[in-house]
Formats: C-alpha cells, sequence, structure tokens
C-alpha cells in the first residue's frame, strides 16, 4: 500500500511512501519527488525503485541502480546518504 502526502516539503518536492532497503546499514530510502513529477507518475516511480533497490547491496552503488530504472521511465533520481545514520533520501525529478 503507498501512503502518500501530498503537501509538498520545504524545498519545494513532496513526500512519496518509502522504499524499504535493509542493506548496507539502512532499513529504508525516503523518497521525494520535485514539482515537475506528476502525481499519476507515483506508483511507476515506486515500481522503478523497488527494482533498482533490490539489485544493490551497498550504498556507493544505490544511485546508478535506481537511476538506471528510473531513466527508462523519463526521470533520474539524486541520492543523498548520512554516513553516521545511514539515512537515506531520493529525489526524483524530469532531467532537464
Amino acid at each position: 500500500m503507498m501512503v502518500r502526502s501530498g503537501a509538498l516539503t520545504a524545498s519545494g518536492t513532496r513526500r512519496l511512501s518509502p522504499v524499504q532497503w535493509s542493506q548496507d546499514g539502512c532499513h529504508r530510502v525516503d523518497v521525494h519527488a520535485c514539482e515537475d513529477v506528476p502525481t499519476f507518475d507515483d506508483g511507476m516511480i515506486r515500481r522503478a525503485l523497488l527494482r533498482g533497490s533490490l539489485v544493490c547491496e551497498k550504498m556507493e552503488g544505490l544511485g546508478q541502480a535506481i537511476n538506471r530504472q528510473l531513466w527508462e521511465i523519463g526521470y533520474m533520481a539524486t541520492v543523498q546518504s548520512d554516513p553516521v545514520d545511514r539515512s537515506v533520501v531520493v529525489e526524483v525529478s524530469k532531467p532537464h
């Protein structure tokens, strides 16, 4: 089940439901979508994120694995991680 918050965060992105990823000391990936991403693509984006995260076991390769899946559906992601608390945030947008 996908839970969405339609509210925009401070950076102008909307929060999508997190993706479970229990690898490399991390437990989930928080997902944000930029304003240029329509809400009707949220399910397709989530499936691409799940496929990308399934093939990756290390933080270093997560961005490449996710972007490979997102590129096929016309999106890209910026992956930010905090090495201290092992949190990961993916921000999805359209390529410019």
